[in-house]
């Protein structure tokens, strides 16, 4: 495949997948819609012209209107969950000229807002959102709720919010009501609400809100270990301020107050004079531990269960360096190397001489072809795809299987597509030339395949069997892929992939 196909191919499937996305939310975003059905639209009509101009035109406008506004809303987000709103904001004005339709411009105003109570200027902030409280601002219910989370009234918070919404409380408001719930004593309703609201973002795939709500149950009932393990794990980039702040919250609230009080003293020398009030709250106000009924107790030990699945059948988060992943990238990368050096990575005698995979010539005796050429690529757009899914890939099996085993399920995943092919020869098929890593690759989907079927059929996971189907919907996607792609050979993938999930299954009777 040449780099001006990849560049059609991302194109193409990213924009089907932002219209997917836009048509599926509510309200439903158009500008996303119009933007990238015309970026589609226009990509596909040049491509009959020219790929390379296809290519060119699609992704210079792809990277600017596409790219460069999702990679700003991603640090704006990042910035927020820091508490640096000062910065977010002047990022949403910047972004707001790439992208101004869909509403972005209303993001600025609770930014700004926020960004002035956090330096101390409450009566600013709220001033700031009086004018946007009228029903015709599109962010009026938003700047209402802010008002009063920014003084930290929580009930009437919990009040307004009841009242305005019909019990049917939106997304952006949950994590507020469940911390409402819980700084006003009623850990059951919280608990309840929770587990109703938890459901609403594992179907959305709203993860980062979804283990903060986990914190904020964990931390008002008084789980200080799993608050703990939440902040090294799953909210590990999570400012360290507010990790100190919530994991001194469990501490008080589990009845272990002499181990929060240095927390929130620290705290009070913070500049961020939201977080430095609520830690005076937390110094002056005695807390009881919270009495929970028989419901809520089951629910916070079926969240630790939850947890330690997903931790075990997700993506793992605390693992040694997977520098058995980084190595095999490293030969790969030499061997690139040494072909552009000896006349080019594009040029078959080049890898004919470094061992690239004839079939006739494995028969006749040279069988460390089927070696060398899982290390060869041709051209630089296919060393890349490989190498990212190595990269993808790799980090995920070798911290399941550990080193040797993930060394063993490449290799045997890798030479055994090689063999695959070679065997094929013998049936009289049509002469092959094959270089690649992508059958090695596709045997570490098939491992990860073997984990999460383990994970449903031994441990009963729910996780596992839910990622268990999403590796098999990316398994159809990359058939088609494959089969819609001349020059890839679909045969490696397919054996590459049968053979990792054998091999996986294989190892993974011994515990790892």
């Amino acid at each position: 495949m040449t780099l001006d196909r990849l560049v059609l191919w991302i194109i193409y499937l990213s924009t089907v997948v932002f219209i997917w996305q836009s048509l599926s939310t509510r309200p439903k975003q158009w500008g996303w819609v119009i933007l990238c059905g015309g970026l589609l639209g226009l990509s596909f009509g040049l491509s009959f012209i020219s790929t390379r101009v296809a290519a060119i035109v699609g992704g210079a406008i792809w990277t600017l209107t596409v790219l460069i506004p999702i990679l700003g809303v991603r640090q704006m987000n990042l910035w927020v969950k820091a508490s640096r709103y000062r910065g977010a904001c002047v990022l949403a004005r910047v972004l707001l000229i790439l992208h101004p339709a869909d509403g972005w411009g209303d993001r600025i105003v609770p930014l700004k807002a926020l960004a002035l109570a956090q330096r101390g200027h409450t009566t600013k902030a709220i001033q700031f959102l009086k004018p946007h409280q009228t029903p015709k601002s599109p962010i009026h219910l938003l700047a209402i709720a802010l008002e009063l989370l920014i003084q930290r009234q929580w009930q009437e918070f919990i009040t307004w919010l009841q009242a305005h919404q019909g019990g049917h409380i939106p997304l952006n408001f949950s994590l507020y009501y469940l911390r409402a719930l819980g700084e006003t004593g009623q850990f059951n309703l919280m608990l309840r609400e929770y587990l109703a609201l938890s459901q609403r973002m594992q179907r959305l795939g709203d993860f980062e809100r979804l283990s903060l709500a986990r914190l904020y149950v964990l931390a008002f009932g008084g789980e200080a270990e799993a608050v703990s393990q939440l902040v090294k794990t799953e909210l590990r980039t999570y400012p360290e301020i507010k990790q100190k702040f919530w994991l001194a919250t469990a501490y008080q609230y589990g009845g272990r107050s002499p181990l929060a009080k240095p927390l929130f003293q620290q705290l009070l020398k913070t500049r961020d004079h939201l977080l430095q009030a609520d830690s005076q709250r937390r110094l002056e106000t005695p807390i009881d531990s919270p009495q929970l009924n028989s419901l809520s107790l089951h629910i916070l030990d079926q969240l630790k269960l939850t947890l330690n699945e997903e931790r075990r059948y997700g993506n793992p988060i605390s693992a040694p360096p997977a520098l058995g992943t980084w190595g095999i990238i490293a030969l790969n990368l030499l061997a690139f190397y040494i072909a552009t050096r000896l006349g080019g990575s594009q040029n078959l005698w080049v890898l004919y001489r470094l061992g690239a995979l004839v079939p006739s010539q494995a028969l006749a005796g040279e069988w460390w072809r089927l070696i060398t050429s899982t290390f060869l690529h041709f051209g630089l757009a296919h060393l890349s795809m490989n190498l990212f899914g190595l990269y993808i890939l790799g980090t995920f099996v070798e911290a399941r299987f550990g080193r040797l085993r993930f060394l063993l399920i490449y290799l045997i995943s890798g030479i055994g597509s090689m063999g695959f092919i070679t065997l094929l020869a013998l049936q009289g098929t049509q002469e092959q030339f094959v270089v690649g890593a992508s059958g090695a690759v596709m045997g570490l989907i098939g491992a990860i395949a073997a984990v999460f079927w383990c994970g449903w059929r031994q441990d009963k996971a729910q996780i596992a069997r839910e990622r268990f189907r999403s590796v098999l919907l990316i398994i159809v996607v990359q058939t088609i892929f494959d089969l819609s792609i001349p020059e890839v050979c679909f045969l490696c993938h397919a054996s590459g992939g049968i053979l990792g999930f054998l091999s996986g299954l294989l190892l993974l009777r011994k515990p790892f």
